[in-house]
Parts: structure tokens; C-alpha cells; sequence
């Protein structure tokens, strides 16, 4: 496996894996809503950390995350979070 691989996904999500050490960048949470109410703010805070621990944890083991269906899957869980 290339310990060195990039991926650009949906949303401005840059993930980089360089020997072993994943790091990303992401405009994920300007996609999503902004609420007034902090409970609902800290929830959206919550899941985009979520997902951009989750990616880098798959990186790290060696998923190949060009694969569409990852693209697809941050397009389908930021329209739910957009949709309330």
C-alpha cells in the first residue's frame, strides 16, 4: 500500500495520508445550517467531527476512499442534516 495518498472529497475535504499520519482539511461545516440554539449547533459541531474522525480512522487503516460511494455517502448525510 502507498503510504502516501491524498483525497479530495465533497465539501472542501482535503485528507492526507503522508507515513502513516492522516491530517484533513474541511469546509464541511460552512455547508451546514447555523442555529440559534446552541444544543442544535453543538449536535451539527458533533457530527462533522464525527465524520472527519471517521475518515481519517478508514485512511489510516488503508480504505481507499476515492471510491464514489464514500462521496456519496458525505452528500447523502449533509442533505439530511440540511433538511433538519
Amino acid at each position: 500500500m502507498d503510504k502516501n495518498r491524498e483525497f479530495l472529497l465533497p465539501f472542501g475535504i482535503d485528507l492526507t495520508l503522508e507515513d502513516g499520519i492522516a491530517s484533513i482539511e474541511s469546509h464541511l461545516p460552512e455547508a451546514l445550517p447555523s442555529f440559534s440554539d446552541p444544543v442544535e449547533n453543538g449536535r451539527i459541531v458533533g457530527v462533522v467531527e464525527g465524520v472527519e474522525q471517521l475518515l481519517l480512522s478508514l485512511a489510516r487503516v488503508g480504505i481507499d476512499l476515492s471510491n464514489p460511494q464514500f462521496a456519496q455517502a458525505i452528500l447523502d448525510c449533509v442533505a439530511n442534516l440540511q433538511s433538519g
